[in-house]
């Protein structure tokens, strides 16, 4: 079974995106505000690594972290002040529940959202033949469709089930492959996980550990997986969507985790950041 790895690419694309940046030349850094309610373990470490990446290229980037227990009020007259200063801002998710997802990623002015999730941003790139508008494609499912590409994965007239029908990934994933050629059908836990053994290529973004297992595959199929949940009984180890241990004897190529997209995600995030220069 062939190991699909986003590591290499993504420190190949980091070393060429600093060297962009250092082209185009600005009299300032890049500033990049990331907006965390709550202090969750999960979302404390992908903050983290985002800090880090965008340090390691010259980007200044700093994250504006608020009690989670924050009116919706207060946190979006703190989001004007902070769109007064910098040039990407991302909401980390997910918001404690009193706060409305959609309106909290409305208040992100559409040319800063750089992780495509506010409603003018979709509409754009769901609708793109007839907009001349710039539009985001959300990072998780940029750093997909660049992860098939760097393997060279045919997908092409290929059957591909595209597990999961997020807007950060399951969702846009779908959109592009089928505008693209692919033969693409769409599944959640509604749907009956059987009808997936029939793809040549199997991207799974669910939220749910070990979701997939060899039984829903066919043999020869590749996975994309794009899950990354921490176990509850060890927080150090993190899961994917699919069962590794168990696909493995079916699966030609699977993507790890971690390893996989992650990587890959953050460098896309940082690539949507610069293209606002671009």
């Amino acid at each position: 079974m062939k190991i699909l790895s986003g590591r290499e690419k993504a420190e190949q694309d980091l070393k060429q995106l600093k060297k962009e940046l250092d082209e185009l030349n600005l009299n300032r850094p890049i500033k990049l505000a990331i907006i965390q309610v709550g202090d969750k373990m999960e979302s404390n470490r992908y903050v983290e690594q985002k800090l880090k990446k965008a340090k390691e290229i010259g980007i200044e980037a700093k994250c504006f972290k608020f009690d989670e227990n924050i009116t919706q009020k207060r946190l979006l007259l703190a989001m004007d002040e902070i769109n007064e200063n910098w040039d990407g801002i991302l909401i980390q998710l997910p918001l404690p529940r009193h706060l409305p997802k959609e309106v909290i990623l409305d208040a992100v002015p559409y040319e800063k959202d750089i992780d495509g999730l506010s409603h003018r941003n979709e509409f754009i790139l769901y609708n793109e033949k007839n907009s001349d508008d710039k539009f985001f494609v959300p990072a998780a499912a940029r750093a997909v469709l660049e992860l098939i590409e760097h393997h060279e994965i045919n997908y092409k007239k290929k059957k591909v089930a595209v597990v999961g029908r997020s807007h950060l990934v399951g969702k846009p994933v779908a959109h592009i492959l089928k505008r693209r050629g692919a033969s693409v059908s769409t599944f959640d836990e509604n749907t009956p996980i059987k009808l997936v053994a029939s793809a040549d290529i199997v991207i799974v973004a669910i939220g749910v550990p070990k979701y997939i297992k060899a039984e829903n595959i066919k043999q020869g199929a590749i996975i994309i997986d794009v899950g990354t949940n921490y176990d509850q009984n060890d927080p150090s180890v993190i899961l994917g969507d699919v069962d590794h241990e168990s696909v493995k004897t079916k699966a030609s190529a699977i993507t790890p985790v971690p390893g996989g997209v992650g990587p890959l995600t953050v460098v896309c995030l940082l690539k949507n950041l610069v293209e606002i220069y671009k």
